[in-house]
């Protein structure tokens, strides 16, 4: 039994390996193809990709493969090749993002524990025009502060 799971580890490892080498030169190839692109040719292949991204990503808000498969008209084998170029990376933090944005406008702020709603402040009922809600990382990013007060914010609270 131990010589089968050895076996299999060092297949994964072989695997991974293969995996590492062919993403290198596919992305060396791409560099190489773009850098023999004259100076029109990159701006015309970055509008078309920015096009698409927009369209997928802030038009139709889909998902990572709507995005390869509907918007840029991939089939499935460029999936692993969106994740190498960084593209579900982009797509999430897009997401992400909109909604940080969507999160500037609540109303209600909760705080929900096993026992559940642990803390409720209702912005609109109880919050003056000059004040609203700040998020903050802070710590190495391990702490999240919400502050509820005035919008002339100081920034260490």
């Amino acid at each position: 039994m131990d010589d089968d799971k050895e076996k299999a580890l060092q297949e994964l490892s072989d695997l991974s390996q293969k995996m590492e080498k062919h993403r290198k030169e596919d992305e060396a190839r791409n560099d190489a193809w773009w850098n023999g692109l004259t100076e029109e040719e990159r701006e015309d292949a970055f509008c078309a990709v920015v096009k698409r991204i927009c369209k997928a990503e802030l038009i139709d808000r889909g998902t990572y493969r709507y995005a390869l498969y509907t918007v840029f008209g991939f089939d499935s084998g460029m999936y692993m090749r969106g994740m190498d170029c960084g593209y579900m990376a982009l797509h999430n933090a897009i997401f992400d993002g909109e909604e940080f944005e969507k999160m500037k406008a609540v109303t209600r702020f909760e705080v929900v524990d096993e026992t559940g709603r642990a803390y409720v402040k209702y912005l609109v009922k109880y919050l003056d025009k000059d004040e609203g809600i700040k998020y903050s990382l802070q710590d190495d990013d391990k702490t999240l502060k919400v502050f509820i007060n005035k919008k002339t914010w100081k920034e260490d609270l």
